[in-house]
């Protein structure tokens, strides 16, 4: 098949040239094949030219990346054997061509509909959020060549991914970026891997002058805070003694509250309603006061009676009702997913970002007691804390 050859001899040469955009083989020869396409890109893997073949099947795709030769023989197989119609885009031309049942094939050559090369790296550069390493290194998370720690995997995943979140709620609520003093604070800081990166994202990504506060209960972990603070010259992060529940706020634009215990989360949303936080946000953990409100002998009786069942519908009750509760004092909220639960099983999170426009309360607060109705609940312990 003479004419394979002559588009591989195009192929080829846009490769040899620099001028490859990519190639496209469709339309396979066996209608009973789940194969329907394969695309074909030139790649930098490892500071190495391969060309990556998507293999686009019915149902999914499989992607494998070959050293140069040995894709020649892959694509000069599958134009062979298996596909019909092929599609060459280099940025000097562009050549198309269909084998026929005799095996013909005529190549067809057009004007270019690329004039710019793609980005040719193969592995996607995230974005780095967060720009420091010595507060990671004090706070064991990094070793001394800035690798991270075997043991600290899932933690640095997580703190990447916390920033990300507040990137993108800092980003859309604007008026934060421009305060003159943005002031945060970070209720139950705990060894404050998340207020460190908190504050360099701030200071040092998004370029505010931001006043980043941790509160925690134990001195000893306010001690090393403050001396990792000081260390790497975090001017303005500060932690202090404090329980959640009895802490004084003063103004406060950001609030944060990750992991606190049961009803210390409902204090540090209440906390941050009364301080008019144009942000809070939370990520839950334990839900012990709703699970002993709930009634075991309501009609939903079979989805308690296992302990394990029980407790995931209080963790869900609890955190619509917090939701609910928020969006009656003038916030919109968004309950998601933090993080995978392959690094942490603490991995809900409940943003509520403040609003001027009406609420609606008659009809929130209709939902929460028909929410109280169907479990036999009582009382949800923010809610008291609103009253």
């Amino acid at each position: 098949m003479a004419e394979i050859i002559d588009m591989m001899t195009q192929l080829k040469e846009s490769i040899r040239q620099d001028t490859f955009v990519r190639l496209t083989l469709s339309k396979n020869q066996n209608s009973d094949s789940t194969l329907k396409k394969v695309l074909i890109k030139l790649a930098l893997i490892k500071n190495q030219k391969q060309l990556s073949l998507v293999y686009r099947h019915k149902t999914k795709d499989i992607t494998k990346n070959f050293p140069i030769e040995a894709a020649y023989q892959e694509i000069e197989k599958l134009m062979r054997d298996t596909l019909v119609i092929f599609n060459l885009f280099t940025i000097t031309a562009d050549w198309s061509g269909e084998r026929s049942a005799d095996g013909k094939l005529k190549l067809k050559e057009q004007a270019a509909s690329f004039k710019e090369l793609p980005n040719r790296t193969h592995d996607k550069t995230k974005k780095r959020l967060i720009s420091g390493t010595d507060y990671l290194k004090a706070l064991n998370v990094l070793d001394n060549s800035g690798r991270v720690k075997k043991d600290k995997g899932d933690k640095y995943k997580q703190i990447n991914k916390f920033v990300e979140i507040i990137d993108g709620l800092v980003r859309k609520n604007k008026d934060l970026l421009k305060k003159d003093a943005l002031q945060v604070v970070d209720m139950g800081a705990g060894k404050g891997y998340l207020t460190f990166a908190l504050y360099d994202y701030l200071v040092k990504t998004a370029k505010v002058n931001a006043h980043v506060k941790g509160v925690e209960v134990r001195p000893d972990l306010i001690q090393l805070c403050n001396e990792v603070a000081e260390q790497v010259g975090f001017e303005n992060l500060k932690f202090e003694l404090g329980y959640i529940g009895d802490y004084e706020l003063p103004k406060t634009d950001m609030l944060i509250a990750l992991h606190a215990c049961d009803t210390a989360t409902d204090d540090a949303i209440f906390k941050g309603i009364k301080a008019n936080a144009s942000l809070i946000i939370c990520a839950p953990c334990c839900h012990k006061q709703i699970r002993r409100e709930i009634d075991d002998k309501t009609e939903f009786h079979a989805v308690l009676e296992h302990g394990i069942l029980k407790e995931r519908q209080a963790e869900i009750i609890t955190d619509t009702i917090r939701a609910l509760l928020m969006e009656s004092e003038g916030y919109k909220t968004k309950v998601f997913e933090f993080i995978s639960t392959e690094h942490t099983g603490k991995n809900l999170m409940i943003v509520g970002e403040r609003h001027e426009r009406e609420v609606d309360k008659v009809a929130i607060f209709e939902k929460i007691a028909s929410l109280k109705r169907a479990f036999g609940i009582g009382s949800h312990y923010l809610e008291e804390l609103l009253v």
